[in-house]
């Protein structure tokens, strides 16, 4: 016996009426689908196929944002938390070129360096108990004018590196960091026997951070490559002026990853190849540009793959109906290069059975009935 299910978006139960008997151990069950992510707001592969018909980042970001227009806004810093809870966090140096490398600690609001070091030194930021830091180079304890104990809280450890032309490798992160400093605090919260947790921040400019998301690839049109910058920016831009940079238990505005959006560093230049000079001129040409809606800028969310139809913020994730985060038609999402415009999965009822108990904790589970709306 077969049960066939059908899917619109990723895990969103579409039309058609299905029913199984449970108690056939021979039941399959196939599920068509289509699309990738929550499918609400702009799909990268839609983008895509808009931008090789001809399209221009403008038409496309007001296709998916409903009533949208393109603005540019005045913006500086923007807060990107790497590392929460640690006890203690690594870092090294490389040269971006020759001559560079050299790494400088200091207390942030102080001109006093605590310790510097190039790319034979190891670093390890270590929480105190009583809230500040410990700072090692190479096993060493690191004394400053009788001092073994700096910042705090509200008072943070920079790293900087940017002006000496170096790239940074920080211990638990997967990529290399060019481009800002480093803000090493603490926090009160349970990590190990102590009450006081260790956090690392990337503060750097909203530009050079746009430049950092990994999103999509460096080599597609370039319409899509600004839609993306510009769809980037604006969610970026949009959490710093509704948190004012302060989640908890980040610092931040946003974290580096698919929490808030990819940022992976210096590995999307070095991941581009012959195309980060395309990725880092359409973030260049759309400088300051963010999606608004009546002046004020969007929660510009986004995903991989619409699946061919994109979704009402509301049947998503609830909550009250979004203007801007209609659903609409997205025929170009079914661009040859997208993996997951359609899918198919098929299993057993039993391992069905166990997916959607997991998920839905229904008990046990006898039938599926799917009816037409």
């Amino acid at each position: 016996m077969r049960l066939k299910v059908a899917l619109v978006a990723a895990c969103t139960l579409a039309f058609g009426i299905v029913s199984a008997d449970a108690a056939s151990a021979r039941t399959t069950v196939i599920i068509d689908g289509g699309g990738w992510g929550h499918g609400i707001g702009m799909s990268q592969y839609g983008a895509y196929g808009r931008a090789l018909r001809g399209d221009s980042a403008k038409k496309i970001l007001q296709h998916y944002y409903s009533g949208s227009d393109v603005a540019t806004r005045d913006m500086s810093f923007i807060r990107v938390g790497l590392l929460q809870g640690r006890t203690e966090i690594t870092a090294s140096s490389a040269p971006m070129s020759a001559g560079g490398g050299l790494v400088v600690f200091k207390v942030q609001g102080t001109k006093g360096r605590i310790a510097k070091g190039g790319p034979d030194a190891t670093f390890r930021v270590v929480r105190s108990g009583t809230g500040g830091m410990r700072i090692y180079k190479n096993g060493n304890l690191v004394k400053k004018d009788g001092h073994r104990v700096f910042g705090s809280s509200s008072t943070p450890v920079v790293m900087k590196y940017e002006m000496h032309d170096s790239l940074v490798s920080i211990g638990g992160k997967s990529y290399r960091y060019a481009y800002g400093r480093m803000e090493f605090s603490t926090y009160s919260s349970s990590c190990g026997d102590v009450k006081v947790c260790l956090r690392l921040v990337l503060v750097l400019p909203m530009q050079k951070y746009v430049y950092g998301l990994g999103e999509v690839p460096s080599s597609w049109p370039d319409a899509a490559l600004r839609t993306q910058a510009i769809a980037g920016r604006t969610y970026a831009y949009e959490k710093i002026l509704r948190n004012d940079q302060k989640l908890y238990p980040c610092a931040c505005a946003v974290y580096d990853s698919v929490i808030d959006q990819a940022y992976i560093g210096d590995a999307k230049r070095t991941g581009s190849g012959a195309y980060w000079d395309d990725w880092k001129s359409a973030v260049d040409d759309t400088r300051g540009q963010v999606v608004v809606y009546h002046g004020d800028p969007i929660q510009a969310f986004y995903s991989s793959s619409s699946g061919g139809y994109t979704e009402n913020n509301e049947n998503v994730w609830g909550g009250t109906a979004v203007p801007y985060l209609r659903g609409v038609p997205d025929g170009p999402d079914a661009v040859s290069a997208n993996p997951n415009h359609t899918w198919r999965v098929t299993m057993g009822w039993r391992a069905f059975k166990s997916v959607v108990q997991s998920h839905y904790s229904v008990g046990d589970l006898q039938h599926v009935d799917f009816p037409k709306p």
